[in-house]
């Protein structure tokens, strides 16, 4: 139960913006948690970068493996498929 001036002093707290008020209490919060997040992106984007400069430099192998591959099955395939005939 609320009392008298408590009320007041309530209310204060949760609308003022002054320092030890619950508004000002929440803007530091997201002052901290809006440079966490900036240094979390930051990351990311450089891992991101990274990555994909790492991915680029393997495609051409990854290709011309994938397509070995794919002739070489077809070549040992050959001969099985031409007996089903």
């Amino acid at each position: 139960m609320v009392r008298g001036r408590q009320e007041r002093e309530a209310v204060e707290f949760c609308m003022g913006w002054e320092p030890g008020t619950s508004n000002a209490h929440f803007e530091a919060w997201m002052t901290a948690l809006d440079r966490v997040a900036g240094i979390n992106r930051a990351h990311v984007t450089s891992s991101v970068a990274e990555g994909r400069s790492a991915v680029n430099g393997l495609l051409p192998w990854v290709r011309a493996l994938l397509c070995a591959a794919m002739l070489l099955s077809m070549l040992g395939l050959r001969p099985r498929l031409a007996e089903l005939r």
